[in-house]
Formats: C-alpha cells, structure tokens, sequence
C-alpha cells in the first residue's frame, strides 16, 4: 500500500520538492537543501537548524543491504555493486537510509563527502518531483519503472529521484557537480527489496493479530497516539511496527488470516516533524482533495494513488495515512471522521 514538505515563501517557485543534502563529518549530518519543498515535506525546514545527526554508519555487504530492506518492508536504492569500495549504511530513526560508497583505503564516519544515495520516506514524491520537472528549465531524466529524476539546480551536485506507486524519494549526491545526474542518466540507480513492496497493502512481514486492549497497551507504551478507524465486529486487527517507529493496523475480514496477501483497509500513523504544517500548504489551492477534520486537522488525497489519503492534527508530529484497495471507500472513510486515536 502507498502506506508508508512546508513550502518556502522566499523561493520564486511555489512547490518543489525538498530533501537533505549530505554533509559527511566524523557523522552523517543531514541539512535541508534550501528552496527545495515538497507535497506532504518529511523534511521540515524548522528542523534543520538542529542537524539530525546519526552514529550509526557501518561497513555492510551485499546481503546486510539486502537484509535492511526486507527488515524495512520497502525499497533501498543504491548504485549496486563497485568493486574496491566500501558500502558505508547508515539508517536514521525517522526512517532515512544511506548507502555511501567509500574509495579502499578510507574508514567508515570519514569527514570527507563521498558518492552516496539516500532513500528517504516521502509519501507523493512522484508527485512532487513531477511538479519540479514543469518548472521552465528543470533537467530531468525518464527513469525504467516509470521513475523521474530531476536535478537540483541550486545545487548541482545532487538529483532527486521517485517512482509511481512508492512513497520514498531517493537523492543521488556526488561531490563534483553534475555527475550525479551523469550517473542517475546512465542507468546506475538500482533497488535492493521489491520497489512497490511499501504499495501492496501489506505493510510488513511481522504482523500479528491484535485485540483492542492490545492496541491501547501499545498506544500508552509508545507515549503517543495511534490511529485506526474504530471497533468493526467480525474483523481481526492486523498490528504490524517497523523499526522506523510506523505503526499500521489493518483490518482483515472474517476468516482472513493475519500476513494475507490482499489489500484491506489501513491505517498507519508514522513518525513526522511538522506533519500539520506541511499539510496546511499541501491543502492551499487544492480544495477538491482536502477534507477538514474535527480538532482543526486536515486530510488531502494523494492524487497520485488515490487510494491514500494522509491526515495531520495541530501540535501532532505524527502523520496518519489511510489506505483502502477502493479510492471512493476511503474517501468515504475519511470524511466521516471514522479515524481516530486509539483510546
């Protein structure tokens, strides 16, 4: 399921994607690349003043990448294998990973910007990165799976990436500028994981069938609230978590077993600084695909995958989206102000 961007008044454009820049230290750092916004931005521009920082690079193998995406349940994009390099992993709680590719000889955490591709969590980056693509003079690249890349112009040394269907954007950062886009061009860009296994309906492989109490316990445990659309008699409720703190219930009809493979009704809640903001811009001059929820929040519908929609409330660092295999049901769903908190 398409289960698993604050505009900037300053910037000339109205809506462009934004996404991190990679400044390497002794860490990984990341920074928001200035007039870059997006549909629904994971990154906001608020948070960047405090760099996200993260220790937790490691030497990994082919398999150990391979390994991270099947624990993820969604797609790790990289340039595939080089020979004589070190691949540099380094995963971020707010569900970020990157693959930095380092020459022989240099160590794991070196100071020095390398060759790296990230992937970030971005529900409607396709979307976004097509917006960005109209803009008069955007280089872009048309990429195999229907994929579309777009270089950053104000800073040339990254390109950003997205595919229909998959809630992530993927950036592709070189140091020289230009070559990013020399190497997205060329073909290079691969996935390791199935690249719509974050879009089937299943959201992970470690469900379990859970009861209402189950629920609130899990809601008091995490310290924040988890969404779903409420008691439905004769459903079982699907629980699943993933290391990036999403949480997803789904609801599984009379004697469909806990894993099924079929799209069902779902409601995940994922971690997101300033969800409510960036929706507010998300919301402005698209009216049709909004819908206004008690407490002040709002609900817009993915037009890319219209069987999403993604909801935020004031004061919520966190983002709700709803998914349904019929867009006119979730609609229906959402509009009824049937999600709510767990209580």
């Amino acid at each position: 399921m398409t289960m698993d961007r604050e505009l900037n008044p300053k910037h000339p454009r109205g809506s462009l994607i934004r996404a991190p820049r990679f400044r390497i230290g002794a860490v990984l750092a990341l920074a928001i690349a200035a007039g870059f916004v997006a549909w629904l931005a994971l990154h906001n521009r608020n948070s960047s003043s405090s760099q996200a920082k993260n220790t937790s690079a490691v030497a990994a193998s082919v398999t150990q990448i391979k390994n991270v995406a099947a624990s993820v349940h969604h797609p790790v994009f990289w340039l595939g294998p080089k020979a004589g390099y070190t691949y540099e992993l380094t995963q971020t709680q707010s569900g970020k990973v990157y693959v930095r590719y380092l020459p022989l000889g240099v160590k794991v955490g070196a100071a020095k910007p390398y060759l790296t591709v990230g992937t970030y969590p971005f529900p409607g980056a396709l979307a976004a990165v097509q917006r960005e693509a109209n803009a008069k003079g955007a280089v872009t690249v048309k990429l195999a799976h229907g994929g579309l890349a777009v270089l950053d112009a104000g800073y040339p040394k990254s390109v950003h990436l997205a595919y229909p269907s998959v809630d992530y954007q993927v950036e592709v950062f070189d140091p020289t500028p230009a070559r990013a886009m020399q190497i997205v061009s060329s073909g290079q860009v691969a996935h390791v994981g199935s690249l719509h296994g974050s879009s089937n309906g299943s959201p992970g492989t470690g469900a379990r069938a859970a009861s209402f109490g189950d629920l609130k316990s899990l809601a008091k445990s995490l310290g924040h609230p988890i969404y779903w659309a409420g008691p439905k008699a004769g459903y079982t409720y699907e629980l699943t978590q993933t290391s990036s703190g999403k949480v997803y219930i789904r609801y599984l009809p009379p004697g469909v077993k806990v894993g099924a493979s079929a799209q069902y009704l779902t409601v995940g809640t994922y971690p997101f600084a300033g969800a409510f903001s960036s929706i507010k811009q998300v919301a402005k001059g698209n009216a049709a695909d909004t819908i206004k929820l008690p407490g002040g929040g709002l609900g817009v519908v993915d037009g890319q995958y219209p069987k999403s929609i993604h909801l935020a409330y004031p004061g919520l660092n966190f983002q709700i989206e709803v998914y349904d295999p019929s867009p006119r049901v979730v609609r229906r769903i959402v509009a009824s102000h049937s999600i709510v908190p767990v209580h």
